[in-house]
């Protein structure tokens, strides 16, 4: 059976096979990058993936991205707390005592949203299930609970023969295996759309070693958008006299506009932001604001900070300095932020490695273990 490595990523998954990065066979679909966004609309069935994304602005009810932040979480747990106070949805608490989507679909869980992503992500790609062997990959902060919520939403999706990689190991395997990388002590910083994992690897023998690892499940490109986001409306209640805040699903149209700039500014040094986009009622007409790359590396400042304190301990753990790392490897999304690959160069006095795709990396080295 052929190896099929899929990374369910928080806002973007995709997968390879045997070393080669899946793309869809429909000529509409361009990328292989999946947004992991599942949307039920008034009619017709589920959608997902960019069609999905573009519901967001107008029924973010019933548009649920972000779910893996609760993959396998309890309703009184801190990561579901905390999501219920950062997204629009509508979340209830099911018998079991787990968090639940209520959709006009139904009452859904993020193992329910993740069968729907697994399935989109063969779809598209024309796979059939049952002729793979899946690896998935899993930030290493996962506790054992989300791992298994993990698989079951792989196994939901006709996925038989599954087991689970940590992200950071798949990734220095993608660079080791390709033959990219010679042998040393090596770092992989992962920084996603919704968590952090660092790892540290000793990379001198024929198979790479895990020597530490750590993380935060908490801490990614969702929090550099509320951020500036939340940036934005302080800006509007000094210039309009206008709070953006009070209306959950106001601001998260602000949440999905300053994902926007996010990206904008990964490659541009400044873009414009309409404020009647955001809330149509507000007294806006016209409004724009200018939103330069200086100002997001001001407003995540403290999040890539958080990054440097867990790179810290892993360093700690496995008994050793910066000075004796080889190499640093980047993966996630959130590293294409020049002010994060500045960070990790100055944090390890060298310019960290990207020449594998970030957004693809993880995939790549799923399938290759």
């Amino acid at each position: 059976m052929r190896n099929l490595g899929i990374d369910l990523g928080t806002t973007n998954s995709v997968a390879a096979l045997d070393g080669t990065v899946v793309g869809p066979t429909r000529p509409s679909d361009e990328s292989p990058i999946l947004p992991s966004v599942v949307a039920f609309p008034p009619t017709g069935p589920a959608l997902v993936g960019t069609e999905a994304r573009a519901r967001r602005a107008i029924d973010p009810i019933n548009t649920i991205f972000s779910s893996k932040r609760i993959m396998g979480s309890t309703w009184h747990s801190y990561a579901t707390t905390k999501f219920r106070t950062q997204y629009p949805f509508d979340l209830v608490e099911s018998a079991e005592g787990t968090p639940l989507f209520r959709t006009r679909a139904g009452d859904l869980s993020a193992i329910d949203v993740g069968d729907k992503i697994f399935r989109a992500v063969l779809g598209r790609s024309g796979l059939d299930p049952e002729r793979l062997a899946a690896t998935l990959c899993v930030p290493a902060a996962f506790d054992q609970a989300a791992r298994d919520a993990t698989t079951e939403a792989a196994r939901r999706s006709g996925l038989r023969q599954v087991r689970t990689v940590d992200e950071p190991v798949a990734t220095a395997n993608a660079y080791l295996t390709t033959g990219s990388e010679q042998r040393g002590r090596f770092v992989v910083y992962d920084l996603g759309g919704g968590t952090f994992d660092v790892a540290v690897l000793d990379g001198t023998a024929d198979e790479a070693r895990l020597l530490a690892h750590g993380g935060d499940s908490y801490l990614g490109g969702d929090d550099v958008d509320h951020a500036l986001a939340s940036w934005i409306a302080d800006h509007v209640v000094r210039a309009h006299g206008w709070d953006l805040r009070t209306d959950a699903l106001v601001f998260d149209r602000m949440l999905s506009l300053a994902e926007k700039a996010k990206i904008q500014l990964c490659f541009a040094t400044q873009t414009r932001i309409n404020l009647a986009d955001v809330d149509p009622a507000a007294p806006l007409t016209g409004a724009s604001l200018v939103v330069d790359r200086a100002r997001l590396e001001e407003v995540g400042r403290d999040l890539v900070s958080r990054t440097f304190a867990v790179c810290d301990e892993a360093l700690r753990a496995a008994g050793l300095k910066t000075r004796d790392i080889t190499a640093v490897f980047l993966a996630g999304g959130a590293t294409l932020l020049p002010s994060v690959r500045s960070g990790v160069a100055a944090y390890f006095a060298q310019l960290p490695r990207c020449d594998i795709d970030p957004l693809e990396v993880v995939a790549l080295g799923a399938s290759l273990t």
